[in-house]
């Protein structure tokens, strides 16, 4: 199989000749042009002969004009949505576009994008906003919307320079933050708002970060695949793969690759296949892994996964 067929067959649950992998981290390159940020992800691709490419995306999220950080409730009702073209785009979108004219038809790519929930968090000057939604809900909730319908606009744009999909990245739909009753005012409907714009593509993913996840909860959403960090919180990637129904991206844990033998890796990679078996599964870390991760340790997962073609 070449690697996109690889890909597709398993997000299909289907017969594969191995699972298909890739790993992604960051590259610290948010302050540069799009054009050293597409460098670098192809040159990470074809350094590792990945199955396919997440792409990072650093670039910050615009604050209105005159801010550096947003304080109060007048400051949270000062955001409005922002269309495709706008500035803060450009870069991103510009690497998308060199990654498809170098990647064509040899392997897919995502894109990553962060949840509103998320976006908001980074946008205050004490990264945390919930003595704002827990007095002025109003406020947070029409600048959540304004942050979803950007973010809507931009994976719309993302998908139209070539992207096969788009990584969303869920930040609150754990208990570490909120009870899955309030995720369903403060994050269901915004982050549904961004996929539902790209559900047409092919390789939609869900990635729910952190622990005492609102698993269950999140499995009616519009996506192909769902990574999760498995071996810090349940459910087992096997037990996830049942569940949901849906392709399970994992195997490596990435709090401990940049550490650990290229043997353990291998060893995680053996366990996470045998567990689960061959159909439905792509190997990958549950998050990020370290940017000082070993180039042997990170060479050993091609190595270990192509033991099961």
């Amino acid at each position: 199989m070449n690697k996109i067929e690889r890909l597709t067959h398993a997000l299909r649950g289907e017969d594969v000749d191995r699972p298909p992998f890739s790993f992604w981290y960051h590259f610290g390159l948010q302050h540069g042009p799009g054009r050293k940020h597409a460098e670098a992800e192809i040159d990470f691709y074809r350094a590792y002969d990945l199955d396919f490419l997440k792409v990072m995306n650093d670039y910050p999220y615009p604050l209105p004009a005159g801010f550096e950080a947003i304080d109060s409730a007048d400051d949270w009702q000062r955001l409005e949505p922002i269309s495709a073209d706008h500035l803060c785009w450009t870069e991103q979108l510009t690497a998308l576009s060199l990654i498809n004219d170098h990647l064509g038809k040899e392997a897919l790519y995502i894109d990553t994008i962060f949840s509103p929930w998320t976006t908001a968090r980074r946008l205050t000057r004490t990264g945390s906003i919930k003595e704002v939604y827990e007095r002025h809900p109003e406020a947070l909730l029409a600048a959540m919307a304004a942050i979803a319908m950007s973010l809507a606009n931009y994976a719309r744009a993302a998908i139209e320079r070539g992207a096969a999909g788009i990584f969303l990245s869920l930040g609150a739909a754990t208990d570490e933050v909120m009870s899955e009753e309030e995720y369903k005012t403060w994050g269901r409907p915004f982050d549904l708002q961004i996929l539902d714009a790209v559900r047409a593509a092919p390789f939609n993913v869900l990635h729910i970060h952190g622990r005492q996840l609102h698993f269950d909860a999140l499995l009616d959403y519009p996506v192909s695949a769902i990574n999760w960090s498995h071996r810090l919180t349940p459910p087992s990637l096997a037990e996830g793969r049942r569940r949901s129904g849906k392709t399970v991206m994992g195997g490596i844990d990435e709090t401990t690759a940049a550490h650990f033998a290229p043997s353990e890796i291998a060893r995680q990679i053996t366990d996470s296949i045998q567990e689960v078996g061959a159909r439905g599964l792509i190997i990958t870390p549950g998050c990020s892994v370290p940017t000082d991760t070993p180039v042997r340790t990170l060479q050993a997962i091609k190595t270990a996964v192509e033991q099961f073609q």
